[in-house]
């Protein structure tokens, strides 16, 4: 679908719309940042879901440099000069600073903070001790203010890897301690935040901007977490100063890795009850899924193997289905010993994978299409 007159008033009524009382001042860089950030999540919003509207981004950026530039005032220029550095594609940026030049000659100048270069500043981390879960923290330093953004991000190698939440504000300090105060007291799931390597600021959150996990959302992208929607392309836009090394592959585990895998586990288990045929299918299932990317078990791993896996490929009174609620918690603790997860974690973990098996096997019926891996995009 392409970019029609009617696309174009639904949105100059949208940014139209925008109480003056609520404008931010054009001379605060964050908030306006912050405000163009959100008209843009709305509008990627809309791109990405075609029965929604279809039309694709950079168009509607065009749309939202058209308007602003129609409206020669302080704040058009401050939210032209915000998409200078936000706007998704080059095209778009430099199509905002023409219209910027424009104003300019009209009478209305930039903003200070125009062309002020944000620089990197400390990068830290924070997060649970199974591996399912980071908040990475940035500052960034300018003349005209510091900024600071957090950015919270889930990770599954089945799922996508799915954002649950960003913040931004003029204090690093104030981000970091709230992590601080929270973690340290459970310190049985959480580590309170250390340094981390800029290089992996890109590496562990480029993946969940593009791969949004719309599984999650059944496919809706405006159910997406609404700081995310609000802060996504800022964040975009900061990433763009980070070495840009992309995330590892998801890596499934070899037929060697698999049977060695599997013949500890077994080893582990001969002799507490007679294991049978569909125990061996169970311990395949069980081996193959936590091995992706390495053994490792998590709340995330056993949420997602019970609640997606299995269902996408059995009934649920297939055998091999009950075989898994007699091993499941066994395989945990064996894993999580061979695996030297800190045992201090071991307790949540089992909480966690003891209340879904109460509700366990809980769906009605399999839907193969979840089963496959790397599961398709169009799902």
């Amino acid at each position: 679908m392409t970019l029609t007159e009617e696309h174009r008033e639904e949105w100059f009524q949208i940014l139209g719309d925008y109480p003056d009382d609520e404008k931010p001042d054009p001379e605060s860089r964050l908030a306006v940042e912050t405000s163009c950030s959100g008209f843009l999540g709305n509008m990627w919003t809309r791109a990405t879901m075609p029965e929604v509207q279809g039309v694709s981004l950079p168009e509607l950026e065009m749309v939202f440099i058209q308007f602003y530039l129609s409206r020669p005032e302080p704040f058009s220029a401050a939210m032209l000069a915000a998409m200078t550095e936000l706007a998704d594609a080059p095209g778009g940026r430099r199509a905002a600073a023409k219209a910027l030049e424009r104003l300019g000659r009209l009478g209305v100048p930039p903003p200070s903070w125009h062309g002020e270069e944000m620089k990197p500043g400390e990068c830290w981390k924070a997060g649970d001790v199974y591996g399912d879960q980071l908040t990475f923290f940035c500052s960034f330093h300018a003349p005209s203010g510091d900024q600071a953004l957090s950015y919270t991000v889930d990770y599954s190698e089945y799922h996508f890897d799915m954002v649950v939440d960003c913040d931004a504000t003029g204090d690093l300090d104030r981000l970091l301690e709230l992590h601080r105060v929270r973690n340290a007291k459970n310190l049985d799931r959480l580590f309170t935040p250390v340094e981390a390597d800029p290089a992996e600021v890109y590496a562990g959150t480029r993946r969940s901007l593009e791969d949004w996990d719309i599984f999650c959302v059944e496919g809706d992208a405006r159910r997406l977490a609404p700081r995310f929607l609000m802060l996504r392309e800022l964040w975009r836009a900061r990433l763009r100063r980070f070495p840009q090394i992309g995330p590892a592959e998801v890596r499934q585990p070899s037929d060697d890795e698999l049977s060695l895998f599997a013949s500890g586990f077994l080893n582990h288990m001969m002799g507490r009850f007679l294991l049978e045929a569909r125990h061996f299918e169970a311990i395949r299932e069980l081996c193959w899924f936590h091995g992706i990317n390495g053994p490792k078990v998590s709340p995330t791993r056993a949420y997602v193997f019970l609640e997606r896996w299995l269902p996408a490929k059995y009934e649920p009174d297939d055998p091999v289905v009950d075989a898994v609620r007699d091993l499941f918690i066994p395989f945990l603790r064996w894993t999580a010993s061979a695996t030297d997860l800190d045992p201090v974690a071991w307790p949540y973990l089992k909480f966690k994978a003891e209340r879904w098996l109460k509700e366990f096997p809980s769906w009605k019926a399999k839907d193969p299409d979840c089963a496959r891996f790397p599961r398709p995009r169009s799902l």
